[in-house]
């Protein structure tokens, strides 16, 4: 079923990637996540930015309930330093049912976020 599948294609992946994203790195990132649907600018690093943010870090796979998706633990696993990935969201996979009214995320929106990977456990080489 088409609304169940997550898709995350790989872009500018440096060659070579000698350190790959694996559950327990510390990851640091910058995003923009929209809702599909409208193109909608719910998330990213130009609302963070007003928190004086320029990038974000989190443990994959560790990530507390409701902090990101469900998705980022499975989409963003073998990611190299500099790689960037657009990743479309289902919504069981997303915010689901519930959205995230305090976002603007709708119920059942599915989701495309662009990531770029700043750097695996601060390590910024590919």
């Amino acid at each position: 079923e088409p609304a169940r599948v997550l898709s995350a294609p790989r872009r500018d992946v440096p060659v070579p990637c000698s350190r790959p994203a694996s559950d327990g790195d510390l990851l640091e990132i910058a995003y923009e996540g929209r809702i599909a649907e409208t193109g909608a600018l719910f998330d990213g690093m130009d609302l963070a930015k007003r928190q004086g943010d320029s990038t974000l870090q989190f443990v994959l796979g560790k990530q507390p309930v409701g902090q990101f998706p469900p998705a980022w633990d499975v989409a963003l696993v073998g990611m190299c330093v500099g790689e960037r990935r657009t990743i479309d969201v289902p919504p069981v996979l997303g915010y689901g049912a519930k959205g995230l009214p305090k976002r603007g995320v709708p119920p059942n929106a599915r989701l495309q976020y662009d990531v770029q990977l700043i750097a695996i456990n601060a390590n910024t080489a590919p």
